[in-house]
């Protein structure tokens, strides 16, 4: 059985049984469910209960739509697509001479009042949508037992399609955009030119949200592309959503895991708002810039788990030559949570026309950077105890890699040019026993070394041995400390060649700390070293 016959012969069989049904015929319907792959006999034994039971009735539609039939004043030319809910097609409208999309409710489906609501809803929604980047409703109807939506046709292709055809490219750019998309900007870099193009989608969605419009559904594949290069969106057939997942007798799902919001794939109490839309359009930018979706898995529940469980990854791991500015509006768009991404799609709209323009965006400035990016991931880790490792790397080692103290399992090391966890090793390591060059913890070994114990060419701490020490009890080449030996030591105790305690004060042990005067000045007793310093010399 292929795949795309599958829709039209579960319609074909709760037609068949309708029909018996209104004969009168009461006989046992397994023929027909035999007729159907075991996985949908369920569902479809489901629709004939209902049928048999009179809670819904089904259309009387057995002949199948192809070119030439009519449907009141459209005759169908071709068919376009078909999704979860209805068969799109070219249609001509005879009266006025236009060409139109018309989309057709499958039959079977038309059995229960709220998917012909649904597929209502869509005509009233779009209509009240007077937007030159919306697709316009011309009609609704319904003929020969079939309900039908005719819409502007746009001839061109899907986003879908332009992605797929960039995806083959080695190195797209902006030029290649524009040659798919029969729009300007071949001068621009591809994340110029997405941006330019999205743009306008955005506000097309901000002026829906205005009406208080929820789309729900926004992906490539409902982005038209008219051949003059201008986009339009498509399909609001989810808008205003009663939370109904809406499957089909097939059982697919409206709507696509990739492009849901998390708060949408979820299937959370929380009501899905404008935000939503922003997220879904800012996956859609994240596809065309990258060449693949933030959220991949064999199947819908791994997806759906590895939108729950993992901070949307940046643009810039996937492709390093797009800039920090884009990143960060992708970033804002497709935060976790609601309340941290853009408000409205207008605001994501302007930020998208800042990075057409080659301007710095709002998100740039309002992420504050790497620094602000840093305190994001540290409140995750105060906040959860999460290992975090970066994804970024250099010289094949992470920029950053934490361990919580409490981790399960073995103690792990944290290795990453800044390494933190009880064991730390990297350039610059914070842990119980840290390694680095700069080191700091319980036991730390490193060119600079803070630490209970410490080891380095400059150390600080409890016990501390280097070259320049400073600690409790210090020892290396010149060392400062509570006990100091070295062959400059100043201390309280202190034993070397070159000495400043309580009972010597050698002239060149003076002369020598003075040129670490700015060092010791800022460690805790700085006044106290000073003062030893300054104190005029014993005769």
């Amino acid at each position: 059985m292929e795949p795309e016959n599958l829709d039209d012969l579960l319609d074909r069989l709760v037609a068949e049984y309708s029909d018996r049904v209104a004969r009168g015929e009461r006989r046992d319907p397994a023929d027909l469910l035999a007729r159907a792959p075991e996985p949908h006999r369920p569902n479809l034994e489901r629709c004939f209960r209902m049928i048999q039971s009179g809670i819904a009735a089904a259309p009387r539609a057995t002949a199948a739509l192809q070119p030439g039939v009519r449907l009141d004043q459209f005759e169908i030319v071709r068919e376009l697509g078909r999704g979860g809910m209805s068969v799109v097609y070219l249609a001509q409208q005879t009266d006025l001479r236009r060409p139109v999309a018309l989309k057709v409710l499958r039959p079977g489906l038309a059995l229960e009042r709220r998917h012909v609501d649904r597929f209502r809803r869509e005509a009233l929604a779009v209509a009240r949508l007077q937007h030159p980047h919306i697709v316009q409703v011309h009609a609704v109807g319904e003929a020969l037992g079939h309900h039908y939506l005719a819409m502007e046709y746009v001839e061109g292709r899907t986003l879908a399609e332009v992605y797929t055809e960039l995806g083959a490219l080695e190195k797209p750019n902006g030029a290649d955009l524009a040659r798919l998309t029969g729009g300007a900007g071949a001068e621009r870099t591809l994340e110029q030119a997405l941006c330019a193009l999205l743009v306008p989608v955005a506000r097309a969605l901000g002026v829906a949200h205005e009406l208080g419009l929820v789309h729900r559904d926004v992906k490539p594949s409902n982005i038209l592309i008219h051949k003059d290069g201008r986009a339009v969106i498509a399909d609001f057939g989810l808008a205003k959503g009663d939370g109904d997942p809406g499957l089909s007798l097939s059982g697919e799902p409206l709507g696509t895991p990739y492009y849901m919001s998390p708060e949408q794939a979820t299937l959370i109490s929380e009501r899905v708002d404008q935000r939503s839309d922003v997220y879904s359009l800012g996956v859609t930018l994240f596809e065309g810039l990258t060449g693949r979706r933030p959220y991949e898995g064999d199947s819908v529940l791994a997806v759906l788990e590895r939108m729950r469980r993992d901070e949307p990854p940046s643009v810039r791991q996937f492709a390093p030559h797009c800039s920090r500015a884009v990143d960060a509006v992708v970033r804002h768009a497709m935060a976790k949570e609601p309340r941290e991404r853009y408000p409205t799609a207008l605001e994501f709209a302007v930020d998208l026309q800042a990075i057409a323009e080659g301007r710095e965006p709002q998100a740039l400035a309002r992420r504050g950077g790497a620094l602000a990016r840093g305190r994001y991931v540290y409140v995750r880790i105060l906040y959860f105890g999460e290992e975090y490792k970066s994804t970024r790397t250099f010289l094949g080692l992470p920029l950053v890699h934490f361990v919580p103290p409490k981790a399960p399992g073995p103690q792990k090391l944290a290795k990453a040019w800044f390494a933190f966890g009880p064991r730390a090793l990297g350039v610059v390591a914070i842990g119980n026993f840290a390694r680095g060059v700069f080191a700091f913890g319980g036991a730390a070994i490193g060119v600079i070394a803070f630490g209970g114990l410490s080891l380095g060419g400059l150390a600080f701490g409890g016990l501390a041995a280097g070259l320049l020490t400073l600690g409790g009890v210090s020892v290396g080449h010149t060392a400062v400390g509570g006990f100091a030996a070295g062959q400059y030591a100043l201390g309280g105790n202190a034993a070397a060649k070159y000495a400043i305690d309580a009972e010597r004060r050698d002239p060149e042990a003076v002369e020598w700390f003075r040129h670490f005067r700015p060092v010791l000045g800022v460690l805790p007793g700085a006044d106290v070293i000073v003062k030893i310093l300054d104190e005029p010399s014993r005769h």
